[in-house]
């Protein structure tokens, strides 16, 4: 304000200038010319003509210092209030965008070194790091892991995983010896999802399991007898959902028929996982 207020004085001021009547006080005094008597006779005229002279000039002279006074004060006044560049908005998604991580640095993770079992992005792929030594300075970490160990369903070279994710969903994967999943002896699929001699599966064991089975039409075709063999050998209640399981029905029609099965046959989600 104290600006605005400063150009417009400005402009006042210059414009009120174009207005002031000159007198005399703006002539200079008549120049005496060389030859004495000849001058002071006609001093009177010279001192008129003198006058008459810087009146024109000063007349000429003081609007056109006015108007450009003018000029420079309204246009400094119309770039005091031009619209800024960008709005605040605008600056914030400027900031944002700024700050903004870029993608090569969206997996990466606080330790500088990965460790083995973490997961690393390199050659467009995600690698199971096994050497720290062997993975290109760079890639990309991700704080997921996947611990190897030893499957308990063989004595060959059959292994197991447990998956670390970041939102903390984990999940077991193992092996088991070829033609010996559905083998009655073999309880990998009411409770190989529970690390062996762990607490929850120690837990499990003591309870009648139940099981809900979605199996795709074609598998069931080949294995479906020796599948409700195997649950009805192991006690364990059950059910089997078939679905035809091509990619073009796999679907959100699909993924609710699932939910609604499992509605029916009402598990828990938490102790009675769905196969």
């Amino acid at each position: 304000m104290a600006i605005l207020s400063t150009f417009i004085a400005i402009a006042i001021v210059a414009l009120v200038f174009t207005r002031i009547p000159l007198e005399a006080g703006f002539c200079l005094p008549a120049t005496p010319g060389l030859r004495g008597g000849a001058q002071q006779a006609s001093g009177r005229d010279w001192e008129l003509h003198d006058q008459r002279s810087e009146r024109g000039e000063a007349s000429a002279t003081i609007p056109v210092m006015a108007s450009a006074i003018a000029t420079l004060a309204f246009g400094a006044l119309a770039a005091s209030i031009r619209k800024p560049k960008h709005s605040g908005q605008e600056r914030c998604q400027q900031v944002m965008r700024r700050n903004a991580p870029s993608k090569s640095s969206e997996y990466s993770t606080s330790f500088a070194q990965p460790q083995r079992g973490n997961l690393a992005q390199y050659d467009d792929t995600w690698h199971i790091v096994d050497d720290p030594d062997a993975v290109p300075s760079s890639a990309n970490f991700s704080d997921c892991s996947v611990e190897p160990s030893k499957s308990e369903y063989a004595e060959g070279g059959e292994q197991a995983w447990i998956s670390h994710s970041e939102i903390s969903f984990d999940y077991r994967v193992v092996e088991v010896p070829r033609n010996e999943l559905l083998n009655p002896s073999c309880d990998a699929l009411v409770f190989g999802h529970l690390a062996d001699g762990s607490l929850p599966r120690m837990m499990a064991e003591s309870l009648p399991q139940r099981r809900l089975i979605v199996i795709d039409e074609t598998v069931h075709d080949l294995y479906g007898a020796r599948v409700r063999a195997y649950f009805e050998a192991r006690e364990v209640e059950h059910e089997i959902l078939v679905l035809p399981m091509v990619e073009e029905n796999k679907d959100m029609d699909m993924a609710l028929e699932v939910a609604k099965k499992m509605k029916q046959f009402n598990i828990d989600r938490r102790t009675e996982p769905v196969i």
